[in-house]
């Protein structure tokens, strides 16, 4: 039975898509990339950087919130 797009719902469908693969590989990119001082002083590489840690972080809380409730 179809039950509707429901927050967790979502979050499992997001958790068994490939935005893990896809942010590893970002991370990867950035990694290697910060190895140069002239790639990493640049704006663009900041920002990615931080929206790549802010991901993590975001994903982690909501897994974790997720993960404590009470079973239906």
């Amino acid at each position: 039975m179809y039950e509707g797009l429901t927050l967790p719902n979502y979050l499992a469908s997001v958790a068994d898509s490939n935005l893990f693969g896809s942010l590893a590989f970002v991370c990867l990119i950035l990694i290697l990339t910060g190895l140069h001082r002239r790639w990493r002083d640049q704006l663009w590489h900041r920002l990615l950087t931080f929206i790549c840690l802010t991901t993590v972080v975001v994903m982690e809380l909501v897994g974790s919130y997720y993960a404590n409730l009470p079973p239906a």
